[in-house]
């Protein structure tokens, strides 16, 4: 509703380029969930910007394109002993100030072990700059995601005891 009534308050022209804008981002949305389920590290490296910086759980920042290349590669090996089942992105908001955007949201993974059929999912919380490309179309410039562990079993209260009659 927000989005909607921020839309109306903008010129024609302005709601033209946020609608082109939005457009080209969901397609960069479109291309990465593809290329992710076919693990397809040159189709991915495409979509960055030759200054990434990719800040992974638990690790040290990735500075640069090429960095990030081999960050990928490094994995690939590992990608052909599974099936990606699914792969999704869920982004809960994007917001296009000039030639940035700012986005957050899930992304959502399950894979099936080749050689035990042992199927496992994942689900990570995503921050994300896009940088706006000459040509009009979207990469992402920095990206910063954490893995969101499996909400604990419920526990259940013990009935209370009763006391013993004499």
């Amino acid at each position: 509703m927000t989005f909607l009534f921020f839309l109306l308050l903008l010129a024609p022209d302005q709601r033209a380029d946020l609608k082109a804008d939005l457009k080209s981002i969901e397609e960069l949305h479109r291309k990465e969930v593809a290329a992710t389920k076919i693990y397809d590290v040159a189709t991915l490296t495409a979509l960055w910007t030759e200054d990434v910086v990719a800040m992974p759980p638990n690790g040290q920042p990735i500075i640069g394109k090429a960095a990030n290349h081999d960050f990928l590669a490094a994995g690939e090996a590992q990608t052909k002993l599974v099936d990606i089942m699914d792969f999704a992105q869920k982004w809960e908001e994007v917001t296009v100030s000039g030639d940035y955007a700012f986005e957050w949201g899930t992304f959502r993974s399950q894979i099936t072990v080749k050689a035990n059929a042992i199927s496992s999912k994942a689900e990570f919380k995503v921050m994300r700059i896009l940088k706006r490309q000459p040509d009009g179309t979207w990469k992402i410039h920095r990206t910063i995601w954490n893995e969101i562990p499996p909400a604990p079993p419920e526990i259940q209260a013990a009935p209370a005891l009763q006391p013993k009659k004499p």
